[in-house]
């Protein structure tokens, strides 16, 4: 991290107003009796704090919650563990006075809340659903080189937000109200995002900052720029030959979830069925009580492999059970430009084929044509000829190329 990505975050407009408010705060002032800040407060703040919202004095304002800006500075220094409300007063947190020193570490916590600032941001199935679509616009901006169109931006955060959504029974009229009043969310949100210099919006195109490459990617779990590499070996156990491996370079802080899109996609897994990361007695994956599975979404890669050496088992698909030894080879300093696959070898066996003894009993199928299912095995691949299955073919470009996609089309 530069002097210059430092200063930018010490300088964000939204970082000044928020040490601004839980400056204020101080020991705790009265809320209205429900639970807002009393009328005259803030009329004080937005003078204060320099909110930006309009106070106009042919319409007085009756309710802060009326003053949208200065209502999300309160819901973020909340979301942030800032500030709380006890007893109908809002009191600062004192055991986290001293995220308001560390700009950077600010930075990163006010972009991580904004999935949770709620009504804060609007009232549409984009910020109802926030936990999703916000991750989708800022990962999907990260996949294309930090740049995006916001029809583009808008378009991911409905796709996302309809995903789990649905109106049956809504007429074409609502529908469009809906995606209006989405599209007008998502404007906000990516204005919010500006205030704290992580990107710029410009004539209807988004562009990540310096600050923004930093804190973003850290906070969808693709690891900082600065931070160490792990150069990382994955094996299908008991491929045969061909041995089937991958030869990985990703950050050490990347999250394990991250991880994961990442292994499927350099190996050729279409990413369909469940997985699981193992070590000694820790099980890492979609987090399950039952099987003792912890989410994999709260570790980095790093808490698995620390030294050259250490090992973790990794298994895809539990019906087919794909096992997979992970050897860490080296770490490297420096910068990165994200995860990559550097070499590798051996074709990633069909989905669904019924683990290594299928995919061997395919292979044995393949090869004679006189064999009963043959035709029946070419038909289930899509392909005209055996000959156009080749267990030993890798391409490490493409592999590279379903890396890029696979961590984009996840966000989306």
């Amino acid at each position: 991290m530069s002097d210059h990505e430092l200063a930018m975050a010490a300088s964000a407009p939204w970082v000044a107003r928020i040490r601004g408010l839980v400056q204020w705060v101080g020991a705790g002032r009265a809320l209205t009796q429900t639970g807002r800040l009393r009328r005259a407060d803030a009329l004080e703040l937005v003078e204060l704090l320099d909110t930006g919202d309009v106070l106009d004095p042919r319409f007085p304002t009756q309710s802060s919650i009326e003053l949208y800006r200065l209502t999300l500075l309160v819901e973020w220094a909340k979301v942030c563990g800032l500030v709380r409300v006890v007893r109908g007063r809002m009191i600062a947190v004192r055991k986290h006075a001293g995220l308001l020193e560390r700009p950077l570490d600010l930075v990163e916590c006010m972009v991580a809340g904004m999935p949770r600032l709620g009504d804060a941001l609007g009232h549409s199935v984009v910020v109802a659903d926030g936990a999703h679509t916000v991750e989708a616009v800022f990962g999907d901006l990260v996949g294309h080189g930090g740049r995006l169109s916001l029809e583009r931006a808008c378009d991911v955060a409905w796709s996302t937000a309809m995903a789990r959504y649905w109106f049956p029974e809504a007429t074409e009229l609502q529908m469009q109200f809906q995606r209006r009043r989405s599209d007008g969310d998502v404007a906000r949100i990516l204005d919010a995002a500006a205030g704290l210099d992580v990107l710029t919006v410009v004539d209807g195109e988004i562009a990540l900052t310096a600050l923004g490459s930093w804190s973003v990617r850290a906070w969808l779990g693709l690891g900082r720029p600065d931070s160490d590499v792990l150069c990382v070996m994955v094996a299908l156990r008991d491929s045969g030959d061909p041995s089937i491996w991958r030869r990985l370079r990703v950050p050490a802080d990347i999250r394990l979830d991250r991880f994961h899109l990442v292994l499927c996609a350099a190996m050729g897994w279409q990413d369909s069925h469940l997985h699981v990361f193992e070590r000694g007695t820790e099980r890492y994956g979609f987090p399950d009580p039952d099987l003792d599975i912890r989410d994999d979404r709260e570790v980095t890669l790093s808490a698995l492999l620390v030294r050259p050496g250490d090992r973790s088992d990794y298994e895809y698909d539990f019906g087919d059970g794909w096992q997979h030894d992970i050897v860490l080879e080296a770490v490297e300093g420096g910068n990165h430009d994200g995860p990559c696959c550097i070499e590798g070898a051996g074709r990633c066996p069909p989905e669904d084929v019924g683990g290594i003894p299928g995919y061997e009993d395919l292979r044995r199928v393949l090869a004679a044509p006189d064999e009963v299912g043959h035709a029946e095995a070419l038909e289930w691949l899509g392909l005209e000829h055996a000959r156009d299955f080749d267990p030993a073919a890798f391409d490490v470009e493409r592999a590279n190329d379903a890396v890029a996609r696979a961590l984009v089309a996840r966000s989306v």
